[in-house]
């Protein structure tokens, strides 16, 4: 490892853990960057999808469905991009997709600026962008334990999950208002920009890329392993469990636009603010985590995060007024971000480092077959039910989620870490 990056990380251990602390070491920093500007860029033009497919078909369905094919590759694809990650130099490959998700952004403009774009584009390049995000996210979470120390870990991880966070509250903001002021063609143009810092930031990283110990082959039976390291850790099998069922149930972004749309007659700007205020709410969640240090009784809080998650639902669905709507996406995010601390802190705490691109992949895998899912049932719902009373449903279908997980797996309640 390079000298520098030692000397780094030994004035830092010992020392008391503030909420920026992982930020102080250069590589991490680097990497952080990067993944903000990459995560920012392929929010932008996420939303400015769900936008045009709703302004070309009217069909809340068809947002779920938009939904589900961007979650396809991440399930299809999930445990093989964590092998990569296992096996291949991680640098190389967070880099190499942030320079591929150019194409999807630059396909979008000019097929929307010669009004050639149509609603399978849509679906298709955003299969597309997915496929190359399946096989980033993974390197960028394996990568972080050979970048800090290992006291740091959860305030790193807190960190790097406060990336997604922003880009749901950056990205959703500045696509409504671009799209309002400029177009959506110029819109997807302006986010390929972003991409190109991200790619120097990352070329900058002087730590090594490559996985730690012998080097594997690209085989099934390292997946398997994936799958039997989780199946083995019971408190990460219950973690995933309960993320699995509430968000099946409760999976409401996708339904956001006819909120904005058909609900408050708020339009682009309403769908920038509802996307955005769920990563207000992350980015409080994730600060009240790096505050905290550490939480010992990891499993109650991820637990009452849940039952909040559930409650907030409610809110939303009974929403008369538009900014009450805001507050109810805002403590959903706020309660999502807990979940998602905890759960991969704990992922990575308990992972070898030749483990590590396997079960952040896991993770990928579960969020995404959930999302994909969840975004069929919330526009289908949505569709015969209505936006408000689908995620009323939703909500009470929540709670028997959260007390059927607790009942079949009651050492969640108990854990400790």
């Amino acid at each position: 490892m390079d000298d520098r990056v030692e000397i780094d990380r030994a004035e830092l251990r010992g020392a008391p853990i503030r909420p920026w602390s992982s930020l102080l070491i250069r590589d991490f920093s680097l990497i952080w960057t990067s993944s903000v500007l990459a995560s920012i860029a392929v929010q932008i033009r996420n939303v400015s999808n769900l936008y045009q497919v709703y302004e070309l078909s009217g069909s809340s369905f068809q947002l779920g469905l938009t939904g589900f094919f961007q979650a396809l590759p991440h399930i299809i694809f999930g445990l093989f991009a964590g092998m990569l990650a296992d096996v291949f130099d991680r640098k190389k490959l967070i880099a190499a997709t942030h320079f591929l998700h150019l194409v999807p952004s630059l396909a979008f403009g000019f097929l929307t600026a010669t009004g050639a774009i149509q609603v399978w584009h849509i679906y298709l390049f955003g299969m597309i962008s997915s496929f190359i995000e399946v096989f980033s996210w993974p390197a960028r979470m394996a990568i972080i334990p050979r970048l800090v120390p290992l006291s740091y870990l959860m305030n790193a991880i807190t960190l790097n999950s406060m990336i997604l966070q922003s880009s749901f509250l950056f990205g959703p903001a500045i696509a409504g208002v671009l799209i309002d002021y400029v177009g959506l063609a110029l819109t997807y143009f302006l986010s390929a920009t972003l991409l190109i810092p991200a790619i120097v930031s990352v070329l900058a990283v002087r730590s090594p890329g490559k996985p730690e110990g012998e080097r594997r082959r690209v085989s099934l039976r390292s997946m398997v392993e994936g799958v039997e390291f989780i199946w083995a850790q019971r408190i990460i099998l219950s973690l995933f469990l309960l993320d699995f069922g509430v968000v099946l149930v409760g999976f409401y972004r996708p339904i956001l636009p006819i909120f904005a749309g058909d609900v408050f007659k708020m339009g682009a700007t309403g769908l920038g603010i509802l996307y955005g205020a769920p990563a207000v709410g992350a980015l409080l969640g994730s600060a009240s985590l790096l505050m905290a240090g550490d939480i010992k009784r990891k499993g109650a809080a991820a637990v009452i995060a849940a039952l909040f998650f559930a409650a907030s639902l409610a809110l939303l669905g009974l929403s008369q007024w538009f900014w009450m709507a805001v507050v109810a996406v805002l403590v959903l995010g706020f309660t999502d971000s807990i979940s998602v601390g905890i759960r991969r802190t704990v992922v990575q705490f308990l992972a070898p480092d030749t483990m590590r691109g396997r079960a952040a992949s896991l993770i990928t895998v579960f969020a995404q077959t959930t999302n994909a899912l969840g975004a069929l049932l919330a526009g289908s719902a949505s569709e015969l039910l209505g936006a408000p009373n689908a995620l009323l449903l939703g909500s009470l279908l929540c709670v028997f989620m959260i007390i059927g997980i607790n009942r079949a797996i009651p050492q969640l309640w108990r854990h400790r870490s």
